[in-house]
């Protein structure tokens, strides 16, 4: 064999070997361009965001997204305001359970956004959205989770979208956690 063929030869065997390895990562890029959408879809009232959205791409599970928020704005104790009244923070505590199921229907959109930009990521994989529900130490936590999490596989998305699945068919494939 010539030595120019045999090295062309090598060269195709490494790609070929290579490209499995590298099939399904998802670039930094691609997960930026998910943490900023889901950022711009929280940056508005009521909603206070704590901080950017962090996305992490775990090989073999798929992509994760965390955030931290408060469900509404909620004034915090300090020496120009040090007394919050029972009205005050049962407005809060109401306004926050209305915004839960907005919330959930938000991270539902955003994990159907998130498996068509997410085109790298194999269709066997997830995605998840994790919110981090924080809240002033006054507050009433009754019925208000301090974490939900939905986690969904991406091709069960994909075929959804594909078949114009109803609200409740997206829901029964978008697993839902709250603690």
């Amino acid at each position: 064999m010539r030595p120019a063929f045999k090295t062309g030869l090598f060269a195709l065997s490494a790609i070929c070997v290579a490209v499995p390895l590298f099939a399904g990562i998802v670039s930094m890029s691609a997960l930026k361009v998910v943490e900023q959408f889901t950022d711009a879809q929280f940056k508005v009232e009521p909603w206070e965001m704590l901080g950017d959205t962090r996305g992490s791409y775990l090989p073999g599970y798929g992509a994760v997204f965390t955030f931290e928020m408060s469900l509404v704005h909620a004034p915090m104790i300090w020496p120009f305001q040090m007394t919050i009244t029972p009205e005050e923070k049962n407005s809060i505590h109401n306004r926050k359970l209305k915004q839960l199921p907005v919330l959930k229907q938000s991270m539902r959109d955003l994990i159907v956004k998130s498996a068509s930009t997410l085109t790298t990521l194999p269709a066997s994989e997830n995605i998840v959205f994790e919110a981090h529900l924080l809240s002033q130490p006054y507050e009433e936590q009754e019925g208000l989770p301090w974490r939900l999490t939905m986690t969904a596989q991406r091709q069960k998305v994909l075929d959804a979208v594909q078949h114009r699945a109803s609200p409740a068919d997206f829901a029964a494939i978008i697993e839902e956690r709250k603690e």
